[in-house]
């Protein structure tokens, strides 16, 4: 019996890792209002106190899995934009990716950012995000030579216009490939017409 549970032990990362991945089902089965310690630590099959050994409370555990889900899409688009060549491949590939976790993930994040407004959660997911604009900026800064300024000001802009497009795409059911076209010229004219002026 002892050796039995040392088998299915998990590590402290992949036991935290569960408690998130049990956390985003709940999310995505019953809403952001069925999230707390107790049902996530009912559904992962532990005690109830486990949970709390890896997140203060359920506010700590939402926060942490908004951190993996945005972080993970955030990692997804860098690395395709990274692999790619040209500033309009890496526009192109950064939106096809971001649509792609968007169309994954999207419900979930959306949740959890509609849930979330307090000022802990804003601060930290304000940190995220500007990783992610200042990754922009720095390619909108060297393929554009626009001042850091500009770049950073276009990269809010760039990211905000795909993400709405992304979000009202969803809602509206438009067809993968349209509103790809959709944010990708947008993106692209807006960026170079801005660069220009």
């Amino acid at each position: 019996m002892a050796r039995e549970r040392k088998r299915t032990r998990l590590s402290a990362a992949d036991r935290r890792e569960q408690l998130l991945d049990v956390a985003a089902e709940l999310v995505r089965d019953s809403g952001f209002l069925a999230l707390s310690m107790e049902s996530v630590a009912q559904r992962a099959g532990v005690s109830k106190g486990l949970g709390y050994a890896y997140f203060e409370n359920a506010d700590a555990l939402a926060l942490a899995l908004y951190d993996r889900e945005v972080g993970a899409l955030y990692r997804e688009v860098e690395a395709a934009v990274s692999a790619a060549s040209g500033f309009e491949a890496r526009v192109r590939a950064g939106v096809h990716v971001y649509l792609d976790v968007v169309a994954e993930r999207g419900a979930l994040i959306g949740a959890l950012e509609v849930r979330m407004q307090g000022r802990w959660f804003r601060r930290a997911g304000r940190k995220r995000v500007g990783q992610f604009l200042a990754f922009w900026a720095e390619q909108i800064e060297r393929e554009l030579g626009v001042t850091p300024e500009v770049a950073a000001a276009l990269a809010a802009a760039k990211t905000s216009a795909v993400d709405a497009c992304a979000r009202a795409a969803r809602r509206r059911k438009l067809p993968r490939a349209q509103v790809e076209s959709l944010c990708v010229d947008f993106a692209l004219g807006g960026l170079l017409r801005a660069a220009s002026a």
